[in-house]
């Protein structure tokens, strides 16, 4: 078990970290830059727009061919099972 002292320390972590990433999303969001040369500057926007995905619309066109043939054979069960086939004894002759 954790200590009383352990369980203070690692929550305290815990709000220290959670309200750190609050405040750096906070100031992320809503700071400008005056001119466009400092949002080139600016590590922050740097970061922000270099992640953004690029997006593209080429699509390659789908090709049809044929695989193979499919050729289909009948089937026919047999009404009769043999009993030398099943390698027992018949009925005895009377």
């Amino acid at each position: 078990m954790i200590g009383h002292k352990m369980r203070l320390w690692i929550g305290g972590w815990a709000w220290l970290s959670l309200s750190l990433m609050l405040w750096t999303a906070a100031a992320e969001s809503t700071h400008n830059h005056a001119t466009q040369l400092e949002s080139a500057t600016c590590s922050i926007c740097v970061a922000a727009h270099s992640a953004s995905p690029i997006l593209s619309s080429v699509q390659a066109a789908p090709i049809f061919a044929a695989v193979g043939l499919l050729l289909e054979q009948d089937i026919v069960a047999k009404a009769r099972i043999p009993f030398a086939d099943q390698g027992i004894r018949g009925p005895p002759n009377v």
